[in-house]
C-alpha cells in the first residue's frame, strides 16, 4: 500500500462528507423544524378574512352578498375537512423518528467511510461507494415528484456529488493506492 495518499481520494472523502451533511443535515434540520417556509407552513388567523369589502371598477360597493345582506364574513367558523389527511399525517408522524434515525445513521457511516478513505483503507472506499449509490437511489424519487425549482436543484446536487465520489474512487490512481503492497521475495534463495 502506498504511504502517500492520492489527492483524488482526499477530494472524494471531502465530497462524501459534504454530501452526507447536505442530505442528512437537511433531513435533520427539517425534522426539528429549522426549515420552515413556503406555503405549507402558512397559518391563517381566525377571522382574518372577515369584512373584506371592496369596490369593483364600476364604483358600486359590494360586500359579497346579494340584496345588501350584512354578514360578518363568508365563512365565520371555517375549519377545513381534515378527515382525509389525518391518516396520512399520522403515518408521517410514525415515520418521522425512523427517517431521523436513518439520517443520523447515514451521517455517521459517511464519517466512518471518510476516515477510512483518509487512512487509505480499502473498506473505506467500498463503504463510500455504497453510500454514494444509496444517496443516488434516495434522490431518484425526489426527481420524480418535482414541486419546485429548489427541490429539483437539491436533487441534482445530491446526484452530482454522489457521482463525483464514485468516479473519483474508481479512477486508476485511487484504485492503485488500495492494492496490496508487493511482497519482497528473494528468488535467489531457492
Amino acid at each position: 500500500m502506498d504511504t502517500k495518499r492520492p489527492a483524488v481520494i482526499t477530494i472524494a472523502a471531502i465530497l462524501l462528507i459534504v454530501l452526507s451533511l447536505f442530505v442528512a443535515g437537511l433531513g435533520i434540520a427539517s425534522q426539528y423544524g429549522l426549515l420552515r417556509g413556503g406555503f405549507g407552513s402558512r397559518q391563517f388567523v381566525a377571522g382574518q378574512f372577515r369584512n373584506r369589502n371592496f369596490t369593483p371598477p364600476n364604483g358600486i360597493p359590494f360586500n359579497g352578498f346579494p340584496n345588501n345582506q350584512n354578514n360578518q364574513g363568508t365563512t365565520p367558523n371555517f375549519s377545513p375537512n381534515r378527515q382525509f389527511g389525518s391518516g396520512i399525517s399520522r403515518l408521517f408522524r410514525l415515520i418521522r423518528p425512523i427517517t431521523l434515525g436513518f439520517d443520523i445513521t447515514m451521517l455517521i457511516l459517511s464519517v466512518v467511510a471518510a476516515i477510512g478513505l483518509f487512512k487509505s483503507k480499502r473498506w473505506g472506499a467500498i463503504m463510500a461507494i455504497v453510500l454514494a449509490v444509496l444517496f443516488i437511489l434516495f434522490a431518484i424519487p425526489g426527481m420524480l415528484r418535482i414541486f419546485s425549482a429548489v427541490v429539483l436543484i437539491e436533487n441534482v446536487v445530491r446526484i452530482l456529488l454522489a457521482i463525483a465520489v464514485i468516479v473519483l474512487l474508481l479512477l486508476p490512481v485511487s484504485r492503485k493506492s488500495y492494492l496490496p503492497a508487493p511482497e519482497n521475495t528473494d528468488l535467489s534463495a531457492s
